[in-house]
């Protein structure tokens, strides 16, 4: 696809945020965590069988939080929701790319884990959101009310960020707050993509 740029960091490192400010900007994105999202509900009553948990089901919808505290301290249990998951997500995210891709303009993918799922490479460049792996710990630790080691198990469970940062085709750093940031990302919209916006 010529015209697909995956946006990836670590969790907490700013995805979530280039997303919006490029949609305000007009550009169009998708975002596997949100695909995830609607397969997770629509697929309910089979992820709760999968773990034998009906209590993960809230008014017809999954708990996520229920979910990501099983799945955040069970290896297996989170392999098993992967191999669920994973096809359907690349299945729904190539069908909506190739028609944004006929469009002729870059859009943007959110994908927390491009560098670890190997099934994205070949189909668009890379964009890493870098924050060091002390200001992502922070981060996450502020913004999901969690204490340290939790924090570290979330941003273990991902492929180490200056990892990430060997891999990456661009990099845009999100260190010291969001008007920084979004600076960032209008300069690398306009020098390295030539985007005025």
């Amino acid at each position: 696809m010529q015209n697909a740029y995956f946006v990836t960091s670590s969790i907490a490192g700013g995805k979530s945020s280039f997303i919006r400010i490029v949609q305000n900007l007009g550009f169009d994105t998708l975002s596997a965590d949100v695909i995830a999202h609607e397969l997770l509900n629509e697929n309910a009553n089979f992820i709760a069988k999968l773990f034998n948990d009906d209590d993960l089901i809230i008014a017809g919808k999954i708990d996520r939080k229920k979910l990501g505290a099983i799945v955040f301290n069970d290896l297996n249990a989170k392999k098993k929701l992967e191999d669920f998951l994973h096809p359907k997500i690349k299945e729904t995210i190539l069908q909506k790319a190739q028609i944004l891709d006929k469009n002729n303009k870059a859009f943007f993918i959110e994908l927390p884990l491009f560098f670890e799922n190997n099934h994205y490479q070949n189909l668009g460049k890379s964009i890493l959101i870098y924050t060091p792996k002390e200001l992502l710990l922070q981060r996450l630790m502020q913004r999901d009310n969690l204490d340290e080691n939790e924090a570290l198990k979330r941003v273990n469970l991902q492929l180490d960020i200056e990892e990430k940062l060997k891999k990456a085709d661009f990099v845009i750093k999100n260190t010291s707050g969001y008007e920084n940031f979004e600076k960032n990302v209008l300069n690398f919209l306009k020098h390295t993509l030539k985007v005025e916006k």
